[in-house]
């Protein structure tokens, strides 16, 4: 066989793709794309946390495919509803309409039947819905109804939505390890995000200047040594560290307390596009269900279950981010809190964490050095980086 030279690789990469350039050859949406390739309708040809390559060829036949495939990628842009784990979690949240939303109490359920009824997913509704209808002691026109409007719920969601469920590729490893895992995860944007090195950074709603400010140069120094940052999207502290990643050329992950296709508060929807667009976006939440006021601290424990740490900046007694701190100890993640914080007469709450295992920081080396003895970050800092911050006070 002939060796290649440089022409004829040169030649050969011209049938070569990027992910955007074949995002605009198909004239669909990067996040689109990430779909079919998630439901392996697409296959690239190399495939990284930071780069997908794809064939022309292969895209040229998923163009033909198009012109003939009903549910292709012109049906109004909508959410694909037929394909089997997207009926398997209609059916899932249909059943979970009957617990009171609640996963835990879902799961245990669908646990048992399976082994002592041989329930599956995959039998069809003919068989599922008398047998379901049956065990919840309600009507099969009632399982029906609901599953209609769980259905048509899900229908409307736009095709850049990607649903993956707990033990597919892209669902979170770190995640997934944890009790607070939910079965399905809802995604807008760089699904690829959830299996990278991410630390949390949360706070108070109404932040002090001051603490707004240490948070931004916080997230400059995790950002800048590759540390994907992470929120919840709410105002204050949230929106400080979602901003800053964004402004200065970082990646952040926005992990919401509605379904994936609301927005809140309403005075961050444009931040919650722009992070669907140059970060991600997730939500546990299907787009069936209400919103509650429980979603917001359910939601704390998928925001630390996908982080290596959490960095608490300000906080009252009653804050959400206390939550936070008590999922994160749960799963054993690190929990910072700034000294200051602790030295408060006025809170209690530092000393009590501090006491059960949080770590206290007086300056931007201390965050670094605390981030550093994690064996999952061990050795991302060198002695150059702690010299560049060793006088940033954070106290």
């Amino acid at each position: 066989m002939r060796k290649m030279n440089r022409q004829d690789i040169v030649e050969l990469m011209k049938d070569v793709y990027t992910s955007s350039e074949a995002a605009e050859y198909l004239n669909i949406s990067t996040q689109r794309l990430n779909q079919l390739v998630h439901d392996k309708r697409i296959v690239p040809i190399k495939k990284s946390k930071s780069i997908m390559l794809f064939l022309k060829s292969d895209l040229e036949e998923r163009k033909i495919t198009n012109v003939s495939n009903i549910h292709n990628e012109t049906t109004n842009g909508m959410f694909d509803i037929n394909i089997p784990y997207v009926r398997d979690a209609i059916l899932y949240y249909t059943i979970q309409q009957y617990f009171n939303n609640n996963d835990k109490r879902t799961c245990e359920f669908i646990k048992q039947i399976e082994a002592s009824h041989d329930f599956h997913f995959r039998k069809g509704l003919k068989t599922n819905i008398p047998l379901l209808s049956s065990l919840l002691n309600i009507t099969e026109k009632d399982f029906y109804s609901r599953y209609v409007i769980v259905k048509d719920s899900f229908a409307k969601l736009s095709d850049d939505v990607i649903l993956v469920k707990k033990g597919d590729d892209v669902y979170s490893k770190l995640l997934a390890t944890t009790k607070e895992a939910p079965p399905f995860l809802f995604l807008k944007g760089n699904v690829h995000l959830l299996e990278e090195k991410s630390v949390c950074v949360v706070g108070s709603r109404n932040a002090s200047n001051d603490s707004m400010e240490k948070t931004e140069r916080i997230v400059k120094s995790l950002i800048k040594r590759n540390i994907v940052v992470n929120a919840g999207l709410a105002k204050g502290i949230d929106t400080a560290t979602h901003s800053a990643a964004l402004n200065n050329g970082g990646r952040t992950i926005a992990v919401i307390g509605t379904p994936i296709n609301q927005y809140y508060p309403k005075e961050n929807k444009e931040l919650q596009i722009q992070i669907e667009q140059k970060g991600l976006v997730v939500s546990q939440f299907p787009p069936c269900n209400a919103v509650n006021r429980w979603n917001f601290p359910t939601r704390n424990g998928v925001m630390s279950g996908i982080s290596l740490a959490t960095i608490i900046m300000e906080a009252g007694e009653t804050s959400g981010a206390l939550k936070q701190a008590d999922y994160a100890l749960k799963q054993g993640r690190d929990v910072l809190i700034p000294q200051s914080a602790i030295d408060n007469s006025l809170i209690q709450w530092p000393k009590k964490y501090v006491s059960k295992g949080a770590h206290a920081f007086k300056t931007l080396r201390n965050v670094l050095e605390i981030l550093n003895k994690n064996e999952l970050l061990l050795n991302l800092f060198n002695s150059n980086d702690m010299e560049e911050v060793s006088n940033v006070e954070m106290d």
